[in-house]
């Protein structure tokens, strides 16, 4: 009888066993893909923000240049709606983005776009012929926009351009 329970508690031990490592390999690949799901939720709200924040910022600067060839005129109430929707992805991705881009944005970013406002657009707004020093800081802040502000955001989106990396 001694011989027949032997084999019985040394396959209920292994029952035993076997559940328990189970139930932690499932719960450390759940954990594993909850981590993962966060990861990818996280880097695709940055992705929003940073997309938000070049449209608004072109959809700005696309404005001024139209009420540059065409006039001022009329013009006030779009450009106060683009100006709200530039501030507001402006805060919204200084809350999401990395040191680096955060950085940038503090030190390189917000000086340019004053500079702009302060030479750019004060002409614009005043009727003045708009003078060289006033395109140059359009241009230097349009291209600033196009290849700096885009070589800083690359690596924010890393994970979401190479998924399996």
């Amino acid at each position: 009888m001694e011989a027949a329970i032997m084999p019985a508690v040394i396959a209920a031990v292994a029952a035993v066993v076997g559940g328990l490592l189970t139930a932690f390999a499932t719960r450390s690949v759940e954990r594993l893909r909850l981590r993962a799901s966060l990861l990818e939720k996280a880097q695709e709200r940055r992705l929003t923000c940073i997309e938000g924040f070049m449209l608004a910022t072109g959809l700005w600067m696309d404005w001024l240049t139209y009420i540059q060839e065409s006039g001022w005129e009329d013009k006030q109430e779009e450009l106060n709606r683009r100006v709200r929707a530039r501030d507001e992805a402006y805060r919204r991705l200084l809350l999401l983005a990395s040191d680096d881009l955060y950085r940038w944005l503090k030190d390189a970013y917000l000086p340019a776009e004053h500079l702009v406002r302060q030479t750019y657009v004060r002409q614009l707004r005043g009727g003045l012929e708009v003078d060289e020093q006033a395109l140059a800081a359009r241009r230097a802040f349009n291209t600033m926009l196009r290849d700096d502000l885009v070589d800083l955001a690359r690596p924010e989106i890393h994970k979401l351009r190479e998924p399996l990396a």
